[in-house]
């Protein structure tokens, strides 16, 4: 017998990316105990899609770090492209990173050949965007970002500086959508 109805497609799950995140950030208040909640800001490509750009605060502190960004078109939740910070760090800091071969170099100078590009982070359907909200969560860069935003909050052992007012230490203008 044929299957025509779509695989995966959940008509009970609606939820668009926007109510997920805020779903997330109850749970960031509930796991860390107060201490860290995420600021979701909507905004506009430069496209003109729409994009929410994804900040975990600090909240004693008020300090606050950009994580990600999530964009979709205006008129429709999904598709939804999850776009990770750039990763800054220098290879020798990075548990792996790939570095091209010659052939690789050759082939690039010889042709201009296609190829076909995958993208990851696009997310179809609500189901997926959890799935892949969860992995940009426990990528390295994110980890590391947010611990590196509680640590320079906590008074240092052995210090006596004091520091006053907040800061904002923002990992850099978000990915825009090209």
């Amino acid at each position: 017998m044929n299957e025509f109805w779509p695989s995966d497609l959940d008509l009970n799950d609606t939820s668009s990316p926007l109510e997920i995140l805020q779903t997330a950030t109850q749970e960031w208040i509930e796991r860390s105990d107060g201490l860290l909640t995420l600021v979701i800001q909507e905004a506009e490509s430069t496209t003109n899609n729409s994009m929410l750009i994804v900040h975990a605060k600090h909240v004693p502190s008020n300090r606050t770090i950009t994580l990600f960004s999530v964009v979709h078109r205006p008129d429709a939740p999904y598709p939804a492209r999850i776009q990770p910070r750039e990763n800054a760090l220098p290879d020798i800091l990075k548990k792996s990173y790939y570095r091209p071969g010659l052939a690789e170099f050759a082939e690039g100078v010889g042709g201009l050949r296609g190829r076909e590009v995958i993208n990851k982070w696009v997310c179809d359907t609500p189901s997926d965007f959890r799935s892949q909200l969860s992995e940009v969560f426990n990528l390295g860069t994110t980890k590391s970002d947010v611990l590196s935003l509680v640590a320079r909050a906590a008074p240092s052992s052995g210090s006596n500086v004091e520091t006053e007012g907040s800061e904002n230490i923002s990992g850099g203008e978000p990915d825009v959508e090209s």
